[in-house]
């Protein structure tokens, strides 16, 4: 296919085969515009629940929405085209591609339609299918994988244990099996790939010196010893929530957020200053802060994980995927120049997480801080959508 800097030449528009093709070797441009729309339909449900236009009421849809629709979409769309790149193996199959779309959109629409225990079925089936994805990939890699990328497998793992425990105990929302379940889901699936990728996403957004990886797919002397630390972060996190919902649930909400401090002061680069990376950083202060303040007031958890969510893992996602969708497309130059369309964005973001917050410190305005952090949120993403998607259509010429 012809292309110029700006993507496709006039001349010759895409052909149904060529725009399977990029999809293939890069997920990200069909993940990326999937997965806000789902987030969008998500937090729109709360406005919609108390203007009356919907009548169940919206919790669990909505986390599930968040967390099986807008995370895994980005997360999707990430490895699977990150992924085949750093390990220089094959790109997915369309095949491959097509059951984990459609797979994905199905829990999305057995989650609005409020079947949620058939919808976390096919998210499990989902998950375990871009394991095996991954899987291969990994087996017919040229090149290693760098060791923090552990946590990526064990974020995997815990979203498949997640989703099948949410599926198994959807009649008790209140055992312990649920409580597991939803927190190895809307916790661990998503904070472990995050807490993996974010020291290798952050080298790159700074330009630091990578060490030279061989190009023989044998582990190198020493990958082992280097991911031994983040295999043992993530299996204390896990153990963290087996910990809180079974045994001592302070202690295990003290031990993940003191994992998880420990180990962003040990992996996450202080040197070096650009946007982005002050941005990803920003967040990784989010998430950190969002769990201390959950082990401190544990009558606001919920609230205090909203921290998380909103201004911690909403905003990495937002800033990886531009960092992605940008160089993609030809518009690697912005990577060092501040976006003031994302100021904008993450400051709407960062009210969101406010009037969430709030909503449970004053309950008598709940509803108004509910409303206000959904409309926030949309006004967020809204802006984001309109500067960064269009760019999922332009394909970068390739030299």
């Amino acid at each position: 296919m012809t292309r110029n800097k700006n993507g496709l030449t006039s001349s010759m528009k895409p052909n149904r085969a060529s725009t399977a093709q990029i999809c293939c070797e890069e997920p990200f441009r069909l993940f990326f515009p999937v997965g806000l729309l789902l987030g969008m339909v998500g937090v729109s449900l709360w406005p919609a629940y108390y203007a009356g236009l919907v009548t169940a009421y919206p919790g669990t849809s909505h986390s599930r929405l968040m967390i099986e629709g807008f995370m895994a979409s980005f997360i999707f769309g990430f490895l699977g085209t990150a992924g085949p790149r750093i390990t220089s193996a094959p790109h997915f199959s369309l095949r491959e591609i097509a059951v984990i779309f459609t797979l994905d959109l199905l829990a999305a629409g057995f989650h609005i339609s409020g079947a949620h225990r058939i919808g976390d079925i096919c998210f499990a089936v989902c998950l375990l299918f871009f394991a095996r994805t991954i899987r291969i990939r990994f087996q017919q890699r040229k090149d290693c994988p760098p060791p923090n990328f552990v946590l990526v497998a064990l974020g995997l793992a815990s979203g498949i244990a997640g989703a099948t425990l949410l599926a198994y105990s959807e009649a008790a929302q209140y055992s312990p099996l649920y409580q597991l379940g939803s927190a190895l889901l809307h916790q661990g699936f998503v904070l472990l790939p995050i807490l993996g990728v974010a020291p290798f996403f952050l080298a790159r957004l700074l330009d630091l010196p990578r060490p030279e990886v061989p190009e023989p797919r044998a582990f190198p002397l020493g990958w082992f010893r280097q991911a031994a630390f983040p295999a043992l972060a993530g299996l204390a996190i896990l153990g963290s929530f087996f910990l809180e919902v079974f045994y001592q649930p302070e202690t295990g909400r003290w031990i993940r957020a003191a994992v998880i401090v420990v180990y962003l002061a040990a992996q996450m680069p202080f040197r070096g200053r650009t946007f982005l990376a002050n941005c990803l950083r920003t967040a990784n202060i989010s998430i950190a802060a969002g769990f201390i303040i959950a082990a401190l007031f544990p009558i606001y958890r919920v609230a205090a994980l909203h921290i998380v969510f909103v201004t911690g893992f909403n905003f990495i996602v937002f800033t990886v995927a531009i960092r992605v969708v940008f160089g993609h497309s030809g518009n690697a130059h912005l990577f060092q120049k501040r976006l003031p369309f994302f100021i904008i964005s993450g400051a709407f973001l960062f009210l969101a997480m406010i009037s969430r917050f709030t909503a449970d410190l004053a309950p008598d305005a709940r509803i108004l801080h509910l409303v206000a952090a959904a409309v926030c949120w949309l006004v967020a993403t809204f802006i984001w959508m309109v500067k960064v998607i269009p760019k999922v259509a332009i394909a970068e010429q390739e030299g």
